[in-house]
């Protein structure tokens, strides 16, 4: 696949699968990773000279933990992109709460902290998301975030989260499905299924 993806950017051409006409292509490449391609090419898990072709203007993004001050401004981005679907009423965070979004070190980024946001604009009362609307591993002191427990998978603590998430709504729509449905995003359907795969009666 390295070698197919060179001459497309070399040559500017490919051709489809089971094809025998070269496609001419006039595009630009953004290209990301997590891993270290310079320790992948010494490796040899990673072509040098799709290295070189794909390396011409790098851009170094920093964990979020190295950029706090970034928090603010994605929580108010996340609270408008998901609080006209999830809970309309929810216009800030609380400086209480915002200390605790801004004490986590989140280790899975941006995407960890949007789905921090989602969870939180459930169980949001008012126009504002308080501490207790945060997800558990959020509501421990400001300084030591709760440690996810190793001797658990991760499928094993994920379903852990949805299966409290699930409850909480489950409870807070007073047991109507289709309002518990509506406070998670998700279809009446979707609820269903989760409800009988945690054994929540």
């Amino acid at each position: 696949m390295q070698v197919k993806l060179l001459r497309a950017l070399q040559e500017q051409e490919f051709e489809r699968v089971g094809g025998e006409v070269a496609v001419k292509v006039n595009v630009r490449v953004l290209s990301a990773t997590n891993k270290n391609l310079a320790a992948e090419v010494e490796a040899g898990r990673f072509r040098k000279d799709l290295y070189f072709r794909l390396h011409v203007i790098p851009v170094a993004l920093p964990p979020l933990r190295e950029r706090r001050e970034d928090i603010p401004l994605l929580l108010t981005h996340f609270i408008a992109k998901l609080g006209p679907k999830i809970n309309p009423r929810v216009r800030a965070v609380s400086d209480a709460a915002l200390g605790r979004f801004m004490a986590f070190h989140w280790p899975g980024n941006v995407r960890e902290l949007e789905n921090a946001v989602e969870q939180a604009l459930v169980f949001a009362e008012g126009d504002t998301i308080g501490p207790a609307a945060l997800p558990a591993y959020l509501q421990g002191s400001d300084e030591a975030p709760l440690e996810v427990p190793r001797e658990l998978s991760l499928p094993e603590i994920l379903d852990d989260l949805e299966r409290q998430l699930i409850l909480k709504a489950y409870e807070k729509a007073s047991r109507v499905k289709t309002e518990t449905a509506r406070l998670l995003g998700i279809k009446t359907s979707a609820l269903y299924y989760k409800l009988e795969k945690y054994g929540i009666a």
